[in-house]
């Protein structure tokens, strides 16, 4: 079996892997009786659809029509920055099943307001404030790290990018909104994508004065 083979079979897997998840927990939220607002705006839809339809049409070319769309091919990375997109995809997969398995009936794909929404602090969310938003980003950037493809590498983040810079403001009011000064202090031992490290030591210092 070739490396290519195997980096598309890995493709395949991921595609599966991310389908299923985002299935499963949208389907526990489905059919909900909780009273819900929606407060999505269109750019946040159509940032967020470009992405995810030029992950699709571009991903499906290289799984099953690799050379179709040949000035995606332009640059050949190097097999090793191949397999850091492997690295990165399975970590941002596990990252997304974690996320929403802690996130459970507390999850939305769009801005809502819920009847009897809870805060979740477990899980990924002991130290990002959005861990569906980073696991996305990091499957992004592996999988078109993983296809050597120019297109699927940067496009997607581009535009999810633009989605979560305007989406995330609006979320965390609406979240302020709903849960006060526990979301506040939230805010200040979590980071937004990234766990904050200085945030962190500042926590570890205040448990030390405490004991």
């Amino acid at each position: 079996m070739t490396p290519e083979i195997v980096f598309r079979v890995l493709m395949i897997f991921a595609f599966i892997a991310m389908f299923a998840i985002r299935i499963y927990f949208q389907s526990k939220v489905l059919h909900e009786k909780r009273e819900i607002n929606i407060q999505e705006n269109k750019l946040s839809l159509v940032s967020g659809s470009i992405a995810a339809l030029t992950t699709l049409v571009f991903g499906a070319e290289y799984i099953f029509f690799q050379g179709t769309f040949r000035f995606t091919y332009l640059l050949d990375f190097p097999e090793w920055l191949r397999w850091l997109g492997v690295i990165i995809l399975v970590a941002g997969i596990s990252l997304l099943g974690s996320a929403h398995y802690h996130l459970g009936k507390s999850f939305h794909s769009l801005i809502v307001s819920k009847d009897k929404h809870q805060l979740v602090t477990s899980g990924p969310y002991r130290w990002i404030r959005h861990p569906i938003y980073s696991s996305y980003l990091m499957n992004y950037l592996g999988g078109g790290l993983l296809a050597s493809n120019l297109v699927l590498t940067f496009v997607p983040i581009i535009f999810f990018g633009l989605m979560i810079i305007n989406r995330i403001p609006r979320e965390e009011a609406l979240m302020q909104e709903e849960f006060g000064q526990d979301y506040v202090d939230l805010e200040k031992k979590t980071g937004r994508l990234l766990p904050s490290l200085n945030k962190n030591i500042y926590l570890i210092s205040l448990n030390e004065e405490d004991k």
